[in-house]
C-alpha cells in the first residue's frame, strides 16, 4: 500500500554549499521522494547548485550517483589549471553536467530553479533564473583561490557561498509566506577550542565567524525546516578538505548516506508542515 499525499504547501528547497559535501543533498532528496514530498522551487549554491541543476532538469539521484562513480574511475579529479586565478580545472564537473544537461537553459527546467553566484565587479549576489545553466552552476560553485572565476556577460562570478551559501531567502521569496523553505546546511559546527599560538587558525577563525552569522541569519529568518547535515561535526581543516572530494567514492557514499539519515530523522516533521489536510491521505494499492 503507498500512500498518496494530498494537496500540499508548496515547497522550496535551499541546497547549501559544501562542495563534494553535496551529495548529502541527494540523500535529503531521495527521501523526500520516497515519500511523494514534492519539489516546488529550488535556490542553490555552489555544490547544491551542481546537484540541484540536475534534480531541476529531471534526472534521477540513482542516475547521478551512478555518473559520478564512473567518472571517478576514469579521470583525475584534482586535474590542475595552470594559472594564477585558480589552481584546479570545472572540467570534471561540466562533463557531467554537459551528459545530462548540455544546452539546457535555467528557465527551461521541470523545476524552477535560482542558482546564486558571486559578481565579482558589482560586489553583489546574482541570482541566476535564466541563461546558460552549466555557466551559472560554474560560476555558482567556483570557490575563490582553488576554481578560477567564471566569465558571463562581461562580468566575473565566483562562489555565492562568499555573500549567501545556503538561499533561504531566494526561496521565501518565490514560495511565499504560506509555502515551506525547506533549507538543507552543509556547515560544520565551529570548534569551540582555541589554540592562541596558531596564527593561522587565528585569523581563518576571525574570517570564518562573520560569513557563519550572515548564513544562521538568513537561514533562520526565512526557513521553515532547517537541516544541519554536518551539525555534529566539527569544523577543522581535515573537514574542510572533504569539500574538494569529489575523487573518493567512499566520500561520496558516505555523504549521501548522512543526507538520508538527517531527512529521515525529520520527515514526519516535514509531512506536518507540507500537508494541508493530513485526513485527505489515502492509500493505493
Amino acid at each position: 500500500m503507498q500512500k498518496q499525499m494530498p494537496k500540499n504547501k508548496k515547497v522550496g528547497l535551499a541546497l547549501g554549499g559544501g562542495g563534494a559535501k553535496s551529495f548529502a543533498h541527494l540523500g535529503v532528496i531521495k527521501v523526500l521522494q520516497e515519500n511523494n514530498i514534492p519539489i516546488d522551487y529550488l535556490a542553490t549554491c555552489s555544490g547544491g547548485s551542481i546537484m540541484g541543476s540536475m534534480i531541476a532538469g529531471g534526472v534521477s539521484v540513482d542516475d547521478i550517483m551512478e555518473e559520478f562513480y564512473k567518472t571517478v574511475k576514469k579521470i583525475n579529479w584534482l586535474r590542475p589549471k595552470i594559472n594564477m586565478q585558480g589552481f584546479i580545472s570545472q572540467q570534471n564537473i561540466k562533463s557531467i553536467l554537459m551528459k545530462f544537461c548540455e544546452d539546457s537553459s535555467i528557465e527551461d527546467l521541470s523545476i524552477p530553479l535560482g542558482i546564486v553566484a558571486t559578481n565579482l565587479n558589482e560586489g553583489k549576489l546574482r541570482v541566476f533564473t535564466e541563461g546558460n545553466l552549466i555557466s551559472a552552476v560554474c560560476a555558482s560553485s567556483a570557490f575563490p583561490g582553488i576554481y578560477q572565476p567564471v566569465e558571463i556577460e562581461g562580468e566575473l562570478y565566483v562562489d555565492g557561498g562568499v555573500l549567501n551559501s545556503t538561499p533561504a531567502d531566494v526561496c521565501r521569496e518565490k514560495v511565499g509566506r504560506k509555502g515551506i523553505v525547506i533549507s538543507i546546511s552543509l556547515d560544520d559546527k565551529l570548534n569551540s577550542t582555541i589554540y592562541k599560538n596558531n596564527t593561522f587558525g587565528i585569523v581563518y577563525r576571525s574570517l570564518y565567524i562573520p560569513l557563519i552569522a550572515n548564513r544562521k541569519k538568513i537561514i533562520s529568518e526565512n526557513s521553515d525546516i532547517i537541516i544541519n547535515v554536518f551539525n555534529d561535526q566539527d569544523f577543522n581543516f581535515s573537514n574542510w578538505r572533504d569539500t574538494l572530494r569529489f575523487y573518493s567514492e567512499n566520500k561520496m557514499q558516505k555523504f549521501y548516506l548522512k543526507g538520508r539519515e538527517e531527512a529521515n530523522k525529520r520527515i514526519e516533521e516535514i509531512k506536518d508542515a507540507v500537508v494541508e489536510n493530513k485526513s485527505n491521505f489515502k492509500e493505493e494499492s
